[in-house]
This record gives structure tokens, sequence and C-alpha cells, in this order.
């Protein structure tokens, strides 16, 4: 369903565009299935990795359509965003969610509901098919996920943090932020006051027929504490200048391979090469689809500029043959890579080779704003849009 090539990637936008104003904001909520998906971009495992960036999306948008028509597929490009800022300011949250993890885990084997239900046997026909697509494609429509969600923690009662992880080993667009902040959303514990229930009725209408659920479906939300306050917001890491002297490398990842060519905007480099790092991804036990998928898109953008790499070791075998003085990297966000940078910057700074994060214009203008809610974040779009005119932010 998702080739793992820029081309398709592109493709699909092309095809996409003429849809992406008024006739998205009207058939957005519907979910036809996974052979008609004309209403949505489907652009989602691409934009995860920026094969597509948002700002590139963005233009071609406004190039087609007025900011007013297009403003809810904007709105939908730019929730990506401030999912990221938002878990980039409390990276806390993505600790907790480890932690629940690791304890939802420990009863995993008794809970016969839950082998049940990632098994596609929960007994509720349209929560099955959904397993189904989820594990076959690595894809689900937002309104989907949406029920599946609310169906996993208030019908099944099963821990949203397990629910948060079968989706992240599953989805070719899963990342940490808004995967997690989503699920924590549904079941109640991101914004007080505020749950997610599926209904009978909704998903009979939003997927024009094609399930209509006779099984109960629950009526209440189950009642957890809301723990955003436990998770004060921080201070976005200072990050230095890049170097301006001595060889530079530019090392890309799968959480922005635009970066391979809008970093070298930024610094003179000598060598590029990318690091998909496989081990922190079977740790989380990612399933071998999305790993292959990224890796893959990471290899085609490399291709005529570098080598794929999946190990910190192999990154310092080649920073070292290359006698870089430093290596330049997007700053990746919270989550898999939590560990990973951290490994990097002792592992070259071994060899005296000095690692240096920055931040794509696109991010550092938006996540100041994701302090709060969305529609507050809302309000930094149109200065953004207003820079997107100016052709040299457009990489």
């Amino acid at each position: 369903m998702f080739e793992a090539t820029s081309i398709a990637a592109k493709k699909r936008l092309v095809e996409f565009l003429p849809d992406a104003g008024s006739a998205y904001a009207a058939r957005r909520n519907y979910d036809y299935g996974a052979d008609a998906r004309d209403n949505v971009s489907a652009l989602s495992p691409w934009i995860r990795l920026r094969v597509l960036p948002e700002w590139v999306i963005v233009a071609e948008v406004l190039a087609v359509h007025s900011a007013s028509s297009a403003a809810k597929f904007i709105d939908e490009v730019c929730w990506r965003t401030y999912w990221k800022g938002w878990l980039q300011l409390r990276p806390t949250v993505w600790d907790a969610y480890l932690k629940e993890l690791e304890s939802a885990h420990d009863s995993i084997q008794e809970n016969d509901s839950y082998h049940a239900t990632i098994g596609a046997q929960s007994g509720i026909e349209c929560m099955d098919a959904w397993t189904r697509e989820l594990v076959d494609t690595g894809y689900l429509h937002n309104h989907a996920r949406m029920w599946y969600a609310s169906i996993w923690i208030h019908t099944l009662k099963l821990s949203w943090a397990l629910g948060a992880d079968f989706f992240l080993k599953h989805l070719l667009d899963g990342d940490a932020a808004s995967n997690t902040l989503s699920w924590r959303w549904v079941a109640g514990i991101h914004t007080a006051g505020k749950t997610y229930l599926a209904s009978a009725s909704n998903i009979e209408t939003y997927t024009a027929g094609r399930f209509s659920p006779r099984e109960p479906l629950a009526s209440r939300p189950i009642s957890l504490t809301p723990d955003t306050d436990d998770h004060p917001i921080q201070p976005l890491i200072g990050l230095a200048k890049l170097p301006t002297e001595g060889r530079i490398g530019v090392l890309a990842h799968e959480e922005d391979l635009s970066a391979i060519d809008w970093l070298q905007t930024k610094a003179t480099v000598v060598s590029a090469a990318g690091l998909m790092p496989v081990d922190a991804y079977q740790a989380h036990g990612i399933h071998s689809s999305v790993i292959t998928f990224r890796k893959s898109c990471m290899t085609e953008a490399l291709t005529g500029k570098g080598n794929t790499y999946t190990t910190v070791a192999d990154v310092v075998h080649w920073a070292t043959s290359e006698t870089l003085q430093h290596v330049v990297m997007a700053e990746p966000s919270v989550g898999l890579w939590n560990s990973v940078t951290s490994q990097l910057t002792d592992a070259l700074a071994e060899h005296n080779i000095k690692l240096s994060l920055t931040r794509h214009w696109w991010d550092d203008h938006f996540y100041p704003s994701a302090r709060s809610g969305f529609f507050r974040f809302k309000k930094a779009i149109p200065s953004a849009l207003d820079q997107l005119k100016q052709s040299t932010l457009k990489l």
C-alpha cells in the first residue's frame, strides 16, 4: 500500500492536491475502507519520516488552494508538529508511558482479552477488521484509530499503554508523540474532563454502513486521573551554533530525512550518512515491516550521498574514516532516539568528534507554541505560512 520511495510519496501528493480544500474538510472523517482512501491524503507514513516534510506539503497545497479553503488540511498537517512540540516540552510523559507499559506487561500473559484483541478475535466485528488492517497494511484511518482506542480502553477495559504499544509496533507513521498523546487523550489522562467514546451510530455513519456494531459499546468512560500537572513544561534544550570550520559530516535519521538537504544549507559538509537504530526499534518490539519501510526510505534518500548504517559503532567508523571533526544532525524527537542520541554523543566524543544538533525553522517556530491546547497553537500557523512565501525557507 505504501512504497518506500519519494516518487511514490510525491505521486500521492499530486493526486491528492485537488481535494485538499473544501472536499477534504467535508469528507475527511469518513473511513470507506483500505481500498477507498481518496478522501484523505494517506501521506502520513512519508510525512513521519519527512520524505515529504510538512512545510513542503503546505507550500504545495497553497499553490492550489487558498489558506482559508485548505485550513482544515493544513491544521491536520500541523497536528503532528503540535504533538511533537508538546512532548518535546514535557519529555517526562514519555518516561511515564514506558513505566506504565512495563507495569502492564507484567500481567500480559494472563490477559486473555488482550491476546484475543491483538489476534483479531475480540468478537467485535469492526475492531477485528481494524486489527487485521493495521497488521496487514501498517495504516488506519484517523477516525478508526480513535474508535479503536476508545473500544480498547473503555469497552474492553484494556491498558491504554498496551494499546499505544500495539499501534506503535505496527503503524508505519507511528511516532512517540502523536501515538502516545492521542491514546492518552482518548483515555482521559491527557486533558482534564476530556475523553473519547466511540458509539455504534457514529461508526455506522462514518464507515458508510460498512460496520454497524451490535455489541454494546461503553456508554461511560473508565475513570482515570489526568496527570499532565505531574509533567511540568521544561525549557527546550538550547542548541549550540553549528560549526563553520573543520571537516563536517551530516548524519540523517528517520525522524527527519529532509535534513540531508537542509542541513547542508547551514554548514559546509564533506560527507553524509544515515543512522537507522535497529537495536532501539527491536528493543521496543517495532515490527519488521516498519523497520524495513523506514530503512528503505533512508537508503533511497541517501542514494548518491552516503550510506545507511544501523549501529552507533558503524557511524563512528564512518566519521573516523572520513577524518571528521564535527557531525551535525537534526534534533531527534523525544522517543525511541532518547538513548541513541546520548550513546552517539559519547561514542563520537571518544574520538574527539563533536555531535551538534539543530532544528529546522519549522520546528523552531512551532515548538514554543505547543505549551497548551491546539487551538492556541493554531495562532502560530499564519506566521509560518508567511515564512513559506520566502522561497529560501522552503527547504
